[in-house]
């Protein structure tokens, strides 16, 4: 049986597991509206999240094209259960503080950054230009969460001793990236740019030098239970009234 593509190219499973990694993140900065440092990172903060959002839509869209019947974007949102989301474990983790939201985003921005680079390159017009904006998206991400980790790590003390604590807490998380691959390319070659731009950060930030984890979060059993709680509020209003049109 062919293998169903999506936007002209991508496989629907790859799809799936991009669009829900976007939206669990993009649920998890809207947590911070009201809430962040300044006004101007709330801004920036709900602007990420509206990107990553722009892109989960596309990518439920176009699944749902392929899949034709009752199948919409807001059922593959709203009408799952969790142990059918595809997400990369560290978008749905809880944000935790400040430092540790921004080096999710820095980890989860430098990982799109090659994804949607690579899918630039792919014969598909549609796929083609729709990676080429989510790429300009992630590349501002990255700029954006790399600023405040360098500001947390090369800071006071108290700011020092937070972006560190959100090493720790991350990295059982973050040996997934390396090893989840999307474009057809040189896996090898994605990781060490992921790696490379990791470490650059880092090393600005006077932190101790990025080491690969080795393991790839399935150990870490909170991640299933966060994921359902995430969901629980985020699906709440349309299981509530599933048959309102907005």
């Amino acid at each position: 049986m062919a293998e169903t593509l999506v936007l002209g190219g991508l496989p629907e499973a790859e799809a799936l597991m991009l669009a829900d990694t976007c939206l669990l993140w993009a649920h998890r900065l809207s947590e911070w509206c009201g809430h962040g440092p300044a006004i101007e990172e709330d801004i920036a903060l709900t602007n990420t999240a509206l990107d990553a959002i722009g892109q989960a839509r596309t990518l439920y869209q176009a699944v749902a094209a392929t899949r034709g019947g009752e199948s919409t974007e807001d059922r593959l949102a709203y009408f799952r259960e969790p142990d059918e989301f595809r997400n990369l474990q560290i978008a749905a983790a809880e944000s935790g503080d400040y430092a540790q939201t921004v080096l999710r985003s820095l980890y989860l921005s430098a990982w799109f950054t090659g994804v949607w680079e690579s899918l630039a390159q792919h014969d598909s017009p549609e796929l083609r230009s729709f990676a080429i904006e989510s790429a300009k998206c992630a590349r501002m991400s990255f700029r954006h969460a790399a600023d405040w980790v360098i500001r947390f790590g090369d800071g006071t003390d108290e700011s020092r001793k937070r972006i560190e604590s959100a090493v720790q807490a991350l990295e059982p998380l973050v040996g997934e990236l390396f090893l989840t691959s999307v474009t057809p390319g040189d896996a090898a070659q994605h990781q060490s740019a992921l790696m490379e731009r990791i470490r650059s950060c880092f090393s600005e930030a006077t932190l101790s030098p990025f080491v690969l984890p080795t393991t790839d979060g399935s150990a870490r059993g909170s991640t299933g239970r966060e994921r359902a709680e995430l969901l629980a509020d985020m699906q709440s209003l349309a299981r509530a009234h599933p048959e309102a049109r907005w």
